[in-house]
């Protein structure tokens, strides 16, 4: 009797007893509220029952790294813009899932993997947004079944996003400033173009003797003569009819190289031994700004870079190297030198000045010229006389270069990446490419001879995401590649292309090849020319 009192009794301590273990049962399974920080990523460690999930994964911690760690997708009213992330698991094995945390990105983004521990996530905008920014995180977890009922300790990831949908009618595209456009030579031009509306405007010829790539101002293009040992012109044609606006003659000059165009003026290097200067006019009345001197011995050299007051020109006399100038008054801010010293320019950002010199990727401080680091080329252990082609900024801390010099701008070379913050080299290509590469929202593109392809790259893993090979007749490609929002262009020895990013197939071709621009109204110009300048300049309208 005794006994069952005793139980009774304990009775109420037993079911307060089951109570707490439930709770703290409960505790470890509840999923806590991230801490969200909108510049980066973020990492959440959490603690799961397996709840009698096969296999033992409690003690493994599969953390994640994003590349890159934040997403910034503009786009056009009735438009779907994309952005892919590349995911790299420290541990191999799990599955994984992606869910955007609002309604600004479509639901069940597009998850490929790449191999047993790299993901590429492929996000879009969602159809119907209205004009405006909208922000958001894409949660991104490793699980160990494809359902995802049992995720990983220390496996998941928000990745912040920015959408921004604008309306095309009050957007400026902006002009092409330099070489492959911008300072950081991206050829990316952000705008989305219809080809059945793609219509010639007119065409412009020199009377004799080849031109070089063009540069573009608001309804001007600047168009100089490739020579060398000789009088040349720069001529700024208008882009409405390709009429002469004005231009500049420059007498018994070694060489006169291609022009860059930024902030109301024109900037153009003439090249040789003494007669070595950077020159700026007005743009649109070809008034002279300055003229300043530098070192040279008898090279070419790619268009000036300009940036945040200061344009940049490769040269140097025993060895190559960079100056930079005031881009209003000419003086000279500083200079500095290594390697190679023809048929390049710099890339730039807000803090870094990027410079391959045959062996190395050279960066140096923006302000002062102090030398930031030198990141070694491991596959290229000689410097050769000339580069032919200039680093290219993509993603954060990602620079891409040709591998190696190049005799001509028909070489062919790998292309390597480089890690800044790691001062390390990311990945080089196995393939070997000839046209100077663009890039936007993650991918590089680029055209190889042998074998003869068009590759999309994924700028992360240099990885080959996909391929377009043109018909027998087109042998060869040939010069620089143009990205735009959904049409990606290329020149064959044939004819200029137009291919859509979705289908990857031609959309559109003209029948002649060349060295590609597209100005800030629109305008495709074509210098004509499959190993050589004809002389000739070809302007398409694209709206």
């Amino acid at each position: 009797m005794k006994s069952i009192w005793l139980w009774i009794l304990s009775l109420p301590v037993a079911l307060l007893v089951w109570w707490l273990s439930m709770d703290r049962r409960e505790a470890v399974v509840q999923e806590p509220t991230p801490t969200l920080h909108a510049s980066r990523a973020v990492l959440v460690s959490r603690s799961y029952e397996t709840n009698g999930a096969p296999g033992d994964w409690s003690a493994v911690r599969t953390d994640l790294v994003a590349t890159p760690s934040s997403l910034r997708l503009r786009s056009l009213l009735g438009s779907q813009q994309s952005a892919a992330l590349t995911l790299t698991l420290l541990q191999s094995g799990p599955l994984l899932q992606a869910r955007p945390t609002n309604g600004a990105l479509e639901e069940d983004p597009a998850i490929t993997r790449i191999d047993d521990r790299n993901f590429r996530v492929e996000v879009r905008v969602a159809p119907g947004l209205a004009e405006g920014t909208y922000t958001g995180y894409v949660e991104l977890k490793t699980c160990r079944d494809a359902a995802c009922a049992y995720e990983i300790p220390g496996g998941t990831l928000y990745v912040p996003f920015e959408v921004i949908v604008e309306d095309p009618a009050n957007i400026a595209l902006g002009e092409w400033e330099t070489f492959q456009r911008d300072a950081g030579h991206s050829g990316y031009v952000p705008a989305r173009f219809l080809p059945r509306a793609f219509a010639y405007k007119w065409e412009w010829r020199r009377p004799t003797g080849k031109i070089n790539t063009v540069a573009t101002a608001p309804g001007l293009v600047f168009v100089s003569d490739d020579i060398y040992f000789g009088s040349a012109t720069l001529r700024a044609l208008r882009e409405n009819d390709g009429g002469v606006a004005w231009q500049q003659t420059f007498q018994n000059y070694p060489a006169l190289n291609p022009p860059a165009a930024a902030n109301g003026k024109v900037y153009i290097a003439t090249t040789g031994h003494e007669k070595t200067f950077l020159w700026a006019f007005h743009a649109n009345t070809g008034l002279s700004v300055f003229q300043s001197s530098f070192a040279a011995q008898w090279p070419h050299v790619l268009a000036p870079t300009i940036r945040d007051g200061r344009v940049y020109t490769n040269g140097g006399y025993y060895r190559g190297g960079v100056y930079a100038y005031n881009d209003t008054t000419g003086d000279l801010q500083w200079s500095m030198f290594s390697g190679d010293d023809d048929m390049t320019t710099p890339a730039v950002d807000q803090s870094r000045v990027y410079y391959y010199d045959g062996t190395a990727l050279v960066t140096y401080d923006t302000a002062t010229g102090l030398r930031l680091s030198s990141i070694s080329d491991p596959y290229n252990p000689g410097s050769g006389y000339s580069y032919h082609g200039a680093p290219m900024l993509g993603l954060a801390d990602s620079v891409t270069a040709f591998s190696g010099g190049g005799g001509s701008y028909r070489s062919t070379r790998p292309l390597i990446n480089y890690s800044v913050v790691d001062n390390a080299v990311r990945w080089r290509t196995f393939r070997t490419y000839v046209t100077h590469p663009a890039t936007a929202k993650g991918i590089v593109y680029a055209s190889s001879n042998a074998p003869k392809s068009f590759d999309a790259i994924d700028e992360a893993t240099g990885q080959i995401l996909w391929s377009w090979v043109p018909q027998p007749a087109d042998v060869r490609f040939h010069h620089n590649v143009v990205v735009t929002d959904n049409l990606v262009f290329v020149s064959t020895n044939r004819a200029v292309y137009a291919l859509d990013l979705t289908t990857r197939q031609p959309v559109w071709s003209y029948p002649v090849p060349g060295r590609l621009a597209i100005s800030g109204g629109g305008t495709l110009y074509i210098a004509e020319g499959a190993d050589e300048s004809t002389g000739r300049l070809i302007a398409i309208a694209l709206k």
